[in-house]
């Protein structure tokens, strides 16, 4: 390394700083009008018009099966209701028990818990071990 490189790092430096929040020159529409664009005018006004043609609705064009039917069985409606509901009754206590001198037993929070804890093991337990069919990705069209 000679002696002049740091000067010229330290100058730049001090430039960057000096210039720091100006705005940048912009060149005039005179300097503009010199260069040539790179593709056609007419590229532009193509890809419009083919987005433009696609946004339109087909008849007859591909219609979605109707989902099937939610099938919730009185088990599996409990344990949703455990793991959904035993946080949000917790929160509506501690919001009770803080805001009044109600006070909680200690039951209610090991019911709580117990309710979520079993609801959540009962809906992994009852997942599915294997798909329906097996190349399926989950992707649908």
């Amino acid at each position: 390394m000679s002696q002049t490189e740091p000067d010229d790092e330290d100058a730049a430096w001090r430039e960057i700083v000096e210039n720091f929040g100006d705005r940048a020159e912009l060149p005039t529409d005179e300097v503009a009008e010199d260069v040539e664009p790179v593709f056609g005018d007419d590229v532009d006004e193509d890809v419009w018009q083919d987005e433009e043609e696609s946004d339109e609705f087909e008849p007859g064009g591909f219609v979605p099966p109707d989902p099937e039917p939610i099938r919730l069985t009185p088990a599996r409606t409990l344990a949703w209701g455990g793991v959904l509901g035993a946080p949000v009754l917790a929160l509506l206590t501690v919001v009770v028990s803080e805001s009044s001198e109600v006070t909680v037993p200690g039951w209610w929070g090991l019911l709580l818990i117990l309710g979520f804890l079993g609801g959540f093991g009962y809906l992994v337990a009852t997942m599915p071990r294997e798909r329906d069919d097996p190349w399926d990705d989950g992707a649908r069209l």
